[in-house]
């Protein structure tokens, strides 16, 4: 894998810094400003296959500038309901609600850097609340299947436990997150994400499958996305 990085000058630095500020807004712009209703599977398996846990889910999500949310139903592979959350964003500002169960009952927000259920996923991961992270910086170039990517580092608006930035690999041409680490204080990647394959849907495109892994654990979670639809 090569990686360049940008140059460390000054008035270059700054450019670059600005270059990457620009291609996240742009990522931002692209995202569908309609809401879409999403159904798929949350699978964790150990890494030479063998399946520890399968979710469902069911979703609803509007990336409407300065107001979107994001609401998710997990549900067991029997079809209960085990939870539901919903995160409501204006400017910097997340709110989350969430209920247990099918009686809907109410209970503490977990934090955006909480496992769903117990998986490798996030809270973080489903609802890419990172791309409205402020301050983003340049952090070198890659190529993410066979994609010209610019890497952009990211920090969390407020303390995340865990979580000292998140470093996303954005394809310069289709303005897509392709990939995601998570890094500690330390820059040690805790957390990994990638884009398997996207999906074009009434001309944007909209990911369809993506991969998470916690290095040393041995496993990973995938979130397939089985149908997607806008809402009219």
């Amino acid at each position: 894998m090569s990686c360049s990085v940008f140059a460390v000058e000054p008035q270059s630095l700054a450019r670059a810094n600005s270059a990457a500020a620009r291609l996240l807004a742009e990522c931002v712009d692209r995202l569908p400003s309609e809401p879409y209703e999403f159904t798929g599977d949350i699978v964790m398996r150990k890494v030479y296959g063998t399946e520890l846990k399968r979710l469902k889910f069911k979703s609803k999500i509007s990336w409407e500038p300065g107001a979107s949310f994001a609401e998710y139903e997990i549900y067991s592979a029997t079809n209960s309901l085990l939870e539901t959350l919903r995160a409501e964003r204006r400017g910097s500002v997340i709110t989350l609600t969430r209920t247990l169960g099918a009686n809907r009952e109410a209970a503490p927000p977990p934090a955006l850097n909480d496992s769903v259920q117990g998986t490798d996923v996030t809270w973080l991961d489903i609802m890419m609340d990172f791309v409205w992270w402020r301050n983003p910086t340049a952090d070198g170039t890659d190529k993410v299947k066979g994609r010209d990517c610019a890497i952009v580092k990211v920090f969390p608006t407020t303390p995340l436990p865990g979580c000292a930035a998140v470093r996303l690999w954005i394809d310069t041409e289709q303005r897509v997150v392709m990939q995601a680490t998570q890094v500690d204080t330390n820059g040690r990647e805790t957390r990994k994400m990638w884009v398997r394959s996207v999906q074009k849907i009434d001309g944007q495109w909209i990911v369809k499958d993506i991969e998470v892994e916690t290095p040393g654990m041995g496993r990973r979670t995938k979130i397939h996305i089985e149908d997607c639809k806008a809402v009219k």
